[in-house]
């Protein structure tokens, strides 16, 4: 069984009480500290091939995510590194060329196919013919299914470790530059002359908005100010230094202004595979009253905050932080020890709700998020969530 050393059994308490304290700010530094201490646990821990890799994270993923919801970007991160060791094990035993061979050969077979489609209906058995062996040659490229699921025993440290770190340090680079790739797509979406609604404060929103305007894009920006935390202030001060016109406006008075805002541009803390969302409390209103007068909801969300939770396995209290309640009543106006008061962070908001998510590559309807779900991580990991809910237990 693989041993962690003592050096990075400190380090994984000291990042897991950096997570508590919130000292991760952004949700991208979260990110890369993620992926570094999973970096330092990789090079330093001792396993001999990449089963036992997996079943090492596997082990300490309860610890690395103790206190988080289960769709959390760490959860997120564990899942993706997961699957790169999986994906590293089958290019290294199949050949790295095998999926462009596989391409190729499809390819031919596609343009084969549109060649031939002008054939008349008597020579449909010679395209069969023509086709045949080219499809045979893809079943052959294939890799066998049993053979994948085999691979993790048979790739040993030495093959493994130096690809899957370039794999991981091409990973931190990809979410590093993935807000300056999502804020580009901001003249598809932002026209001239435009008012646009948001939630509270966003960094991903506020490049977003930066970028625009850098383009000389001219739009006037409606910021609730996302009580009681007031995060919508820093936006204004924020967007107000590059000259952008703002508003700010207090929550309540989101249905009242709907009918004057062109579309909504909001961010998320997590995407799930449904294609509903969680994100700032206040969201679930907003997107109702958007809903009523048909004004397009767009979220900005980077490819590591979509999570494989489903709604069925939804829970309010899993997939949300409850910080102290002082911001809404004081200690010292409780008069009654047995009152409970739960100020919850995050709303889930539903599928029907969103009309666009805007990735890191390109927009996408949230029916279509299921598919970029089952890319970015192995049906094998989704128990993660269930370890989770028994280390609480």
């Amino acid at each position: 069984m693989a041993r962690l050393p003592t050096d990075v059994e400190t380090e994984i308490d000291r990042f897991c009480n950096d997570i508590k304290r919130n000292t991760y700010t952004r949700s991208a530094d979260l990110a890369l500290a993620t992926i570094f201490m999973f970096k330092k646990l990789i090079g330093e821990s001792k396993w001999s091939n990449a089963s036992e890799l997996i079943t090492l994270i596997r082990s300490q993923a309860h610890r690395l995510n103790q206190g988080q919801p289960v769709d959390s970007i760490t959860f997120n991160i564990t899942r993706r590194i997961l699957k790169l060791i999986r994906d590293v094990s089958v290019r290294i035993i199949h050949g790295k060329n095998e999926g462009s061979d596989i391409s190729l050969t499809l390819q031919a077979v596609l343009n084969d196919r549109a060649a031939t489609s002008t054939f008349n209906d008597d020579d449909n058995e010679n395209i069969e013919e023509n086709l045949q062996p080219k499809t045979q040659q893809i079943r052959t490229n294939l890799p066998d299914s049993s053979a994948i699921n085999n691979v993790e025993g048979e790739v040993s440290v030495q093959r493994l470790k130096p690809e899957l770190m370039d794999d991981l340090n091409w990973y931190s680079s990809d979410i590093e530059l993935s807000v300056k790739n999502l804020s580009q797509q901001a003249l598809a979406h932002i026209h001239a002359n435009e008012l646009i609604l948001t939630l509270g404060y966003s960094y991903t929103v506020e490049q977003f908005f930066k970028y625009a305007a850098s383009k000389n894009r001219k739009f006037h920006v409606f910021i609730l100010e996302h009580a009681p935390f007031f995060t919508g202030h820093k936006m204004a001060v924020n967007l107000s230094a590059l000259n952008i016109p703002v508003t700010v406006v207090t929550d309540s008075a989101v249905f009242a202004i709907m009918a004057r805002v062109n579309k909504i541009l909001i961010g998320t803390r997590s995407l799930l595979a449904n294609g509903g969302l969680t994100a700032k409390s206040g969201t679930y209103n907003l997107a109702l009253a958007a809903k009523h007068y048909n004004v397009p909801l767009l979220v900005c969300a980077p490819t590591y905050k979509f999570s494989p939770t489903y709604l069925p396995s939804f829970d309010p209290v899993m997939c949300n932080t409850f910080p102290s309640p002082e911001n809404i009543l004081s200690y010292e106006s409780i008069y009654q020890s047995s009152l409970d008061i739960v100020v919850p962070m995050h709303d889930y908001v539903p599928p029907e709700l969103v009309t666009l998510i805007i990735g890191s590559g390109m927009g996408n309807a949230p029916s279509y998020v299921y598919r970029i779900v089952s890319e970015l991580y192995s049906a094998e990991d989704n128990d993660l969530e269930r370890l989770q809910k028994e280390s609480l237990k």
